[in-house]
């Protein structure tokens, strides 16, 4: 008997999500645990292996589409076993399976409905239903993108957008491309889900930045004393990034509005301390959390950033550890950049983006020195941090890379 491979449910709150890409071609041998295809979700990349060994009936070829949690995509044939047509995909029901199950080829035709098919109560999700009335609007004015025309949270947002926006002229048709022009690549779905929420980032919170030039004598010579330790007992080599974590996270907890999170007209005041750090990862982003940041030890903290850092290049990570940050560091000073100023990761309140280490000339005690010097700018949200309360997060900052023993 042939082995269904679904859609999976990777994350307790999703509902829908697209192929990526597939690994594998159609009729192609394949191996139990090789990877059969990348799933992308609102929150990650994940990929998804084969739950046997044989060959691949692949039913759903189309990339980018949103499609059930549940959906069959594939088949996998055993070894000699003869391969049908491609049948139809089945649409899942409202408990669909949560990893690849097996099952029969020979599937029942399954009749979907319309999306515009009457009925007294539109069909939505919980969390569709719940921005609609936010929002104000009528379910039944929705289209539904989901399974039998079931209204999903993307539509509504959808929806929103196109009630909210304000007309525009019509665009003047430019020149057609000629040829040397390049190509036009259409985003990805990793990328347009970048787009739209660092797009939502700008458009709703008013961001505003603070700048510090921060000596970084004593982190450098705090960071090559205890680096031979951390190493010998957790195997990891210390990084400045992960000094910056230790001496950070103690912090936000004696600025909490630095901690918080934006809910519509109220401030979320965040118990713990979870911190994301912005990584890249194939062109995209991502940002992995470190959870419980204020009560780790240097060495903790050390040894779980190794892991989520590993987990990211190797594409393992889970998307439960991509969610509920209640901070962002973003340190692109490994990459030669000097400063740089970091878009908020929504809700949070702010972020702190980290730049390169120069020996700079300044002024110390009437007399100009060579000193490592980085430039750190806070992004904040207007909303809820006013000036003084970053000024102060900064000069905590200061006092902090001056004398970070004191934090250890």
């Amino acid at each position: 008997m042939p082995v269904e491979v679904v859609l999976p449910r990777v994350d307790m709150g999703m509902e829908s999500g697209s192929i990526g890409a597939w690994k594998v071609a159609d009729g192609e041998s394949v191996r139990e645990g090789q990877i059969l295809f990348e799933i992308n979700t609102d929150k990650a990349v994940m990929e998804v292996d084969s739950p046997a060994s044989g060959h691949v009936r692949i039913v759903r070829p189309d990339v980018g589409t949103t499609i059930a949690v549940g959906t069959v995509v594939a088949y996998v044939y055993a070894e000699g076993e003869v391969m049908a047509a491609p049948p139809a995909a089945v649409a899942p029901t409202a408990t669909a399976p949560t990893a690849v199950v097996a099952g029969p080829v020979a599937v029942p035709p399954v009749e979907i409905a319309s999306p515009t098919a009457p009925s007294d109560k539109p069909r939505a999700s919980p969390m569709a239903r719940r921005l609609a009335r936010e929002a104000g609007l009528d379910l039944s004015a929705i289209p539904g993108s989901g399974p039998r025309g079931r209204i999903m949270r993307a539509d509504v947002e959808k929806a929103s957008r196109a009630t909210n926006a304000h007309p525009v002229a019509a665009p003047v048709a430019g020149p057609a491309p000629r040829a040397g022009d390049g190509r036009l690549e259409p985003f990805d779905n990793v990328r347009r889900i970048i787009a739209r929420r660092l797009s939502g980032s700008m458009r709703d919170a008013p961001h505003f930045f603070m700048n510090a030039q921060l000596d970084m004598t004593a982190m450098n010579d705090l960071r090559k004393r205890i680096s031979p330790r951390i190493e010998a007992r957790v195997g990891v080599r210390l990084s400045l990034t992960m000094l910056l974590l230790r001496v950070v996270a103690p912090m936000l907890e004696r600025h909490p509005l630095l901690n918080a999170s934006v809910e519509g007209e109220a401030v979320r005041y965040h118990d713990r301390v979870d911190i994301g750090v912005a990584m890249e990862r194939d062109g995209g982003l991502v940002v992995p959390v470190l959870r419980d940041a204020n009560e780790k030890s240097l060495e903790e903290i050390a040894r779980d950033f190794s892991k989520l850092t590993n987990s990211v290049r190797e594409r393992t990570i889970a998307p439960s550890e991509l969610t509920g940050s209640t901070f962002t560091i973003s340190n692109l000073g490994m990459f030669g950049v000097d400063s740089f100023t970091a878009i908020i990761n929504p809700p949070e309140a702010a972020i702190l983006a980290i730049g390169r280490t120069v020996d700079t000339p300044v002024g110390c005690n009437g007399r100009v020195e060579l000193r490592p010097m980085a430039n750190f700018c806070l992004s904040s949200d207007h909303r809820i941090v006013d000036g003084v309360a970053a000024a102060k997060f900064m000069a905590s900052l200061r006092e902090a890379a001056e004398s970070p023993e004191v934090l250890l």
